[in-house]
């Protein structure tokens, strides 16, 4: 594997995915295609919680969501730990009594789970499964390293060009509601304004969903 020109390709590519899921999708295929893993998942941090966004198989899906169930395995471990989880052979792994037997059932004999991760904050974790036990070297260590590197940047990246596009998709409807108030009741921008806070605060709605309702009908919500 010429490993400096997969990896770099492997950047370029991810930086030309539209959105969180498309990264995601792309460090999978990079994991199984070339690195030769079995399988693999990405789990991210939603309201403080990992949550699986994208796996080559269900079963992975299933076997990490039993991670959340129970409490303990690799992946969680990586968060808690800041470090890389190695587990060597499902069915003779003892830190995780109750997940180890039913990821072996699955079909998982071994596995890496590795912290994404930005400059001030977990982001996630990336699984990398093995149908055999692993038998890794530092090599096949540092492969899986990079591949996190380059997924936590891009990940990081695609999640921040989502929110600013949200936002400015959300500043665009306040700015037409506010529009629509001043012409429906005679307000100034900043009277229009104050009256769609209100009642986002009164109702607690998102100021945008208030927004949306008054484009859509004309109105303010009942």
């Amino acid at each position: 594997m010429n490993q400096a020109g997969d990896f770099g390709e492997l950047a370029m590519n991810l930086h030309d995915q539209n959105g969180t899921l498309a990264t995601v999708e792309g460090v999978l295929q990079f994991a199984t295609e070339v690195l030769r893993y079995d399988h693999a998942s990405v789990l991210l941090m939603r309201r403080r919680r990992p949550e699986t966004v994208a796996a080559t198989d269900e079963l992975i899906t299933k076997a990490d969501q039993l991670q959340l169930d129970f409490g303990e395995g690799p992946s969680l471990l990586a968060i808690s730990d800041h470090a890389d989880v190695l587990v060597e052979d499902t069915t003779t792994e003892t830190r995780w009594p109750e997940w180890s037997p039913i990821a072996a059932e699955y079909g998982i004999r071994g596995a890496l789970a590795i912290r994404l991760f930005t400059e001030h904050s977990t982001s996630g974790v990336l699984n990398l499964v093995s149908a055999q036990p692993l038998d890794f070297t530092d090599a096949d260590r540092e492969s899986a390293r990079l591949l996190a590197l380059h997924a936590s940047i891009a990940i990081a990246s695609a999640r921040l060009e989502t929110s600013l596009r949200e936002a400015i998709d959300s500043r665009k409807i306040v700015g037409q509601a506010v529009g629509r108030l001043m012409e429906r009741y005679g307000l100034d921008a900043v009277q229009s304004f104050v009256v769609l806070r209100r009642y986002s605060q009164d109702r607690n709605q998102r100021l945008n969903a208030v927004a949306a309702h008054v484009i859509e009908t004309g109105n303010l919500p009942d």
